[in-house]
């Protein structure tokens, strides 16, 4: 999962884009459509700095948007860059996108779980782990398998604001502080 801070205003961004895109049925389609503008961000140093450069106009900032993205994505998620732009708030795209991500799956009942190991989980394994979280948190889980071998044996599961570690590595250092005292 993401570390990235989250603040109001991409909390507000995010909020405005679900309650603009439920309605007509769009949030899947936004939450593609925000993933390949991110990508195409990401792919772009030369676009990244232009758009976070405060020397760079708006009006010409809008015009490189409409240019990229004008005509292949709705007409919302245009606008919804172009404010952005605007409010000089680029740096938060990254926040926006993943807050809408959230609300979506909180909406649809959905949360997003790493579940990390020190080893490759095979099929059966995953399925009863899926199972198990889906029983606890009663929501859709959508997964997100990683691999850290410094865990020796158990498992680490992220999700929203929590972290359940099951590892033996957090049971030895909790063992080490309690003789440190």
């Amino acid at each position: 999962m993401s570390e990235i801070i989250v603040s109001e205003i991409s909390k507000n961004y995010a909020k405005a884009l679900l309650e603009s895109a439920a309605p007509l049925d769009k949030c899947d389609l936004f939450m593609t459509q925000f993933d390949e503008i991110m990508q195409t961000f990401e792919s772009s140093e030369d676009l990244r700095v232009v758009m976070s450069n405060s020397s760079v106009s708006v009006f010409k900032k809008i015009e490189i948007l409409n240019e990229i993205f004008g005509g292949k994505i709705d007409e919302k998620m245009l606008n919804l860059l172009k404010a952005v732009i605007e409010k000089n708030r680029f740096n938060e795209l990254s926040s926006i996108n993943l807050c809408f991500k959230q609300m979506n799956e909180k909406k649809e009942n959905k949360r997003t779980v790493e579940v990390i190991s020190p080893i490759e989980l095979n099929s059966g394994n995953k399925e009863r782990i899926l199972s198990k979280l889906k029983e606890k948190l009663n929501s859709e889980i959508l997964p997100i398998w990683k691999i850290d071998e410094s865990l020796i044996a158990g498992l680490v599961f992220k999700f929203d604001d929590f972290v359940i570690d099951t590892s033996v590595r957090a049971k030895l250092e909790n063992l080490s502080k309690t003789l440190n005292r």
